[in-house]
């Protein structure tokens, strides 16, 4: 009989798998103190919260019997996912229950701001009858830009068509047939994009990419009268900015569901200035009570496959994988995870394939002695690469065992392939290709344990890839390095390390400079300018 205990409020419907199991004990424990939930948690089996428990290293050092920690919804910031890997505690999550619930107050939020629905129904309230003060705008015949055609991006764009809308998308990540099938028409540039657009919603995750995406620059290319909509992830939107674009009229209207800093005490969109602009709600894209069974029903029947040892899905850690590995297996999987971070930054369109090829008895004797059964049929070395490119473009929440899907679903193709170790005794390969680039790097692991690049789109190389990097493409000639030296050193970005490679006969070169610091982004538009590059990138390597 397994124990599963109960910690949070679940909407009853979507529990009753558990309760109708009939080799499973139920549990509900609500409002504990920590002392109580230690204790409650020693003979649990299984755990199932949501965001308002912390399932930190000391309570699954208590819960001994732990096998499943299940978060009925998305996020697992509340979940030490270090620590239940190394205690070989599987955690679930549910990320698609949610879908129809943020499309359906994506388009509320769109009509309630055009229409200004709930300026009117205080007006109403206070006894006005004020007609005039709430002009609305149609939605039939404008313009809607999408910003990221995921999911919830694609859900959006068919009801807005079904509204008369024309819809357009900003997603260089996605497959273009996928925006075709859609009748969505994708532009390549974001501020180009914004100026045609009467509605722009974003969709995308918030990222080191995407983090203040929409700026004071970005809100000055909009269509003068736009209407703004973030029902994503708060930081995407620079909230001051959106609020100095409200007050100046460049925007007609904001709807945010999504904030900075939640609760948003003194939040810039609060200014009473602009308070018939705007429409504010507090991060309820879930909360519907179909959402809500949704996700918990998605939870509950996987924890119930997990506990009986069948096949499950939406595992956010793979702790079989990483406990089993060797320390030399396990430096690989993380050279992996960052060559493909490395790829994702050279290459910022949709990506066709990537192909990760093993060369070494490293990777003989692993395939040979799994104990486990592999997750999707990948090596865990192609899991680590793809994660590792998905997680640069989708945020951190991209984990092992949804990695796989989510390239299936952006149209990503997967090769695996081996080969004869030459140079290293072992070392791995790692290439993508997109429409107009190929892109390809070799690392190894040194007897030491020290990850190394040893080789990029063919150019003999060798640096740490760890940190900030700057990797750059220049023409082999005098003065080129000087130049980008001289321009950290005016910005005090002090170079930590570098590492040059050339081809003979091509008059080209590739080199990496290691920084102890970021760049910040006008440094980078001087460097490809001034210092006559083929192509730069800034990549942060740092943490795992």
């Amino acid at each position: 009989m397994h124990r599963v205990l109960i910690t949070e409020h679940i909407h009853e419907e979507g529990l009753r798998d558990l309760y109708e199991a009939p080799n499973i004990e139920t549990i509900v424990r609500l409002g504990m103190s920590k002392e109580e939930l230690y204790e409650a948690v020693k003979g649990a089996d299984a755990l199932i919260t949501r965001s308002g428990t912390a399932v930190d290293a000391k309570l699954l050092d208590a819960g001994k019997n732990l096998k499943v920690v299940a978060r009925v919804g998305v996020g697992v910031d509340n979940i030490d996912l270090e620590a239940a890997s190394k205690r070989g505690v599987i955690v679930l999550n549910s990320p698609t229950g949610n879908t129809l619930a943020a499309t359906e107050l994506t388009m509320g939020m769109i009509i309630a701001v055009a229409r200004k629905i709930p300026q009117a129904n205080n007006s109403l309230r206070k006894g006005e009858w004020r007609r005039e003060n709430f002009l609305g705008t149609q939605l039939y015949g404008k313009t809607l830009l999408i910003i990221g055609l995921g999911r919830i991006g694609s859900s959006v764009a068919t009801r807005a068509k079904a509204l008369g809308m024309e819809v357009f998308c900003y997603d260089p990540y996605i497959n273009a047939k996928k925006a075709e099938n859609l009748g969505v028409r994708r532009l390549d540039d974001l501020h180009g994009a914004l100026a045609l657009a009467d509605f722009v919603t974003i969709h995308v995750p918030l990222t080191g990419e995407t983090k203040n995406m929409i700026d004071d620059e970005a809100l000055r290319s909009i269509k003068k009268g736009a209407y703004l909509i973030n029902c994503a992830r708060g930081g995407i939107v620079d909230e001051r900015a959106c609020a100095e674009a409200l007050k100046e009229g460049r925007l007609a209207g904001a709807a945010f569901d999504v904030h900075a800093v939640e609760p948003p005490k003194g939040s810039p969109l609060f200014d009473p200035e602009i308070a018939a602009k705007v429409v504010l709600t507090p991060h309820i894209g879930a909360n519907t009570k179909e959402a809500q069974q949704a996700v918990a029903e998605i939870v509950v029947k996987n924890l119930i496959k997990a506990l009986n040892g069948e096949p499950y899905e939406n595992a956010v850690n793979i702790p079989y994988m990483e406990n089993r590995m060797t320390l030399q297996e396990r430096e690989f999987l993380s050279l992996a995870r960052r060559m493909g971070m490395i790829a994702a930054c050279v290459v910022k369109e949709h990506i066709a394939n990537m192909t990760v090829t093993m060369a070494g008895p490293l990777f003989e004797e692993f395939e040979l002695n799994l104990p486990f059964e592999l997750p999707y049929r990948y090596m865990p070395f192609t899991t680590a690469a793809l994660k590792g490119l998905l997680e640069v473009r989708l945020g951190p929440e991209v984990n092992a065992m949804s990695a796989p899907l989510l390239a299936k679903e952006q149209g990503v193709s997967i090769f695996e392939s081996r080969t004869e170790a030459r140079t290293y005794k072992n070392i791995l390969s790692v290439e993508i290709k997109s429409q107009n680039k190929a892109f390809s790097m070799d690392g190894t692991v040194t007897e030491e344990g020290k990850k190394r690049i040893v080789r990029v789109d063919g150019y003999e190389i060798d640096f740490v890839p760890e940190g900030w990097i700057l990797l750059f493409s220049n023409h082999d000639r005098p003065g080129v390095i000087g130049k980008i030296g001289t321009l950290l050193g005016d910005y005090n970005v002090n170079i930590a390390n570098f590492a040059l490679g050339r081809k003979n006969g091509s008059g080209l070169a590739i080199a990496a400079l290691q920084l102890d610091s970021s760049a910040p982004r006008e440094i980078m538009e001087k460097i490809q300018k001034d210092a006559d590059l083929l192509w730069a990138h800034l990549i942060n390597l740092n943490g795992e």
